[in-house]
């Protein structure tokens, strides 16, 4: 795997724990957390994106 394939795969996952951190302390919605999700896979284009599910799997009455 070519370096800066590496600092994708690690660039999306810091930016998807910053995501889903935001949302589980409530300062960011379901749907912005969702869509965070989707710019992080077009920004950073995981090696295993098509793996991943579409949408976050946490209910939208979380807080």
């Amino acid at each position: 795997m070519e370096k800066q394939k590496i600092i994708d795969e690690i660039n999306f996952y810091r930016a998807q724990a910053v995501a889903e951190l935001l949302y589980d302390s409530g300062k960011i919605t379901f749907d912005e957390c969702d869509k965070l999700t989707e710019l992080n896979r077009q920004t950073f284009s995981p090696m295993y994106a098509d793996l991943l599910p579409k949408t976050l799997e946490k209910s939208s009455d979380q807080s």
